[in-house]
């Protein structure tokens, strides 16, 4: 056994002070959530769902990107992999979660109102697909795809760290590229049902890659920012380099810029088209404070963030890159909240105090046990076979 000099240690020590205060801060959160439920149930629930789309877009694309990156390889996620499965298996808690949506159809959903959604002329040619049954089935399906590919590519993780065999590398990677046109697939459906068809008169063929590609920069945010922060620790101390922002940033900027395209593409299609039935869900979010928003995300989701991204002085430094994310986070809040409430509330702005309990309470809770899934490992999965290099250079030090 040959000893090569190893600096880095698994983060539990700094990451798990934080698990606690999370856990505490959801369970308030939840709790305060639950006096909403009893209070307002319809207030609820139109609180409860972006909420809960933000917190489910950073594990959907976290397991996203995770395939993405066993399917390429490249030292680019030689600092990520471990956080974005962390993270993609706390799905089995999104699933959890996903449950008080059910309880609450009739207060998200108008072609859950049969008596209504018969007699619409437009509706009722889609109840084959808008009921219940199907709403049901399909989300089955697609928590079942996500959880299976989630913990299957760990366990074939686990199996390489102990048999080292390139068949075992080669199986990961092929479950991580089937994986990718069933994660595609999969959230442009879950995307359909859970946000669109809040607008059951509206549909557009845009809508589901967006959703995607937003799920992809949600994670992409998230982890740059947990690595940021991990830069001073004992954990990551003469291991993150400058190089390994570098790329994160820039591969966060190609999805600031795929998600603009997208959307963009997607509102310039329904105005030049100018059909009645597609028209209104842009013109409710374009006055009052939709309208304000709507401008902030242009800026901010938009602008802000691909200029910031553009220079490397701050692609390279923590501190700075950190702000990058954070941005780029609140606002894929805020553009999450933009797409879906405006179809309950209509011109008139609204954000009541469950918004903010539902945000906290699913995200202290699903920060607990991400914390819990991270914990105990070390950042750098040591075991791969393309950290050899890294660990030459004296980054790594490993038991060999």
């Amino acid at each position: 056994m040959t000893e090569v000099p190893v600096r880095g240690a698994a983060p539990s020590a700094h990451i798990g002070r934080f698990q606690k205060p999370a856990l505490i801060v959801g369970v308030i959160g939840l709790a305060a959530s639950a006096l909403g439920w009893l209070l307002d149930p319809q207030e609820f629930f139109r609180a409860y769902l972006p909420s809960y789309l933000f917190w489910f877009s950073i594990v959907a694309g976290s397991l996203a990107v995770l395939m993405l990156q066993y399917t390429t390889g490249g030292e680019w996620g030689l600092m990520i992999r471990r956080p974005l499965g962390a993270a993609a298996r706390t799905m089995m808690l999104m699933a959890v979660f996903f449950l008080p949506l059910l309880i609450g159809m009739k207060h998200l959903y108008p072609w859950t109102n049969l008596d209504w959604a018969r007699h619409d002329e437009v509706v009722s040619q889609k109840l084959g697909y808008l009921n219940w049954v199907r709403f049901l089935a399909f989300a089955v399906v697609y928590f079942l795809c996500w959880i299976v590919w989630a913990w299957r590519i760990r366990a074939l993780s686990l199996k390489f760290y102990e048999d080292r065999s390139p068949f075992t590398d080669l199986a990961r990677r092929r479950w991580a590229a089937a994986g990718l046109p069933m994660i595609v697939l999969t959230l442009t459906f879950a995307s359909i049902d859970w946000m669109m068809s809040i607008e059951p008169k509206w549909n557009s063929t845009m809508y589901g890659i967006t959703f995607t590609v937003g799920c992809g920069l949600s994670a992409f945010a998230f982890v740059t920012f947990f690595l940021s922060r991990m830069a001073d620790t004992p954990a990551m101390a003469g291991i993150l380099k400058p190089s390994h922002l570098r790329d994160l940033g820039n591969l966060m900027l190609a999805f600031v810029m795929f998600y603009a395209y997208t959307a963009f593409s997607e509102f310039l299609l329904i105005w030049y088209a100018n059909i009645h039935e597609e028209i209104p869900h842009y013109l409710i979010r374009e006055h009052g404070g939709w309208g304000f928003l709507a401008l902030m995300i242009v800026l901010f989701h938009f602008f802000l963030p691909f200029f910031m991204l553009l220079m490397r002085s701050i692609k390279d430094r923590p501190d700075t890159i950190a702000i990058v994310t954070v941005v780029v986070i609140v606002m894929r809040y805020v553009a999450i909240y933009w797409l879906v409430a405006p179809s309950w509330y209509g011109e008139h702005f609204h954000y009541s105090i469950w918004n903010l309990t539902s945000l906290i309470g699913i995200g202290g809770i699903w920060l607990y046990a991400f914390i819990d899934q991270l914990k105990g490992q070390t950042i750098i999965p040591i075991h791969e076979t393309w950290v050899e290099e890294a660990i030459r250079e004296g980054a790594v030090r490993v038991n060999a």
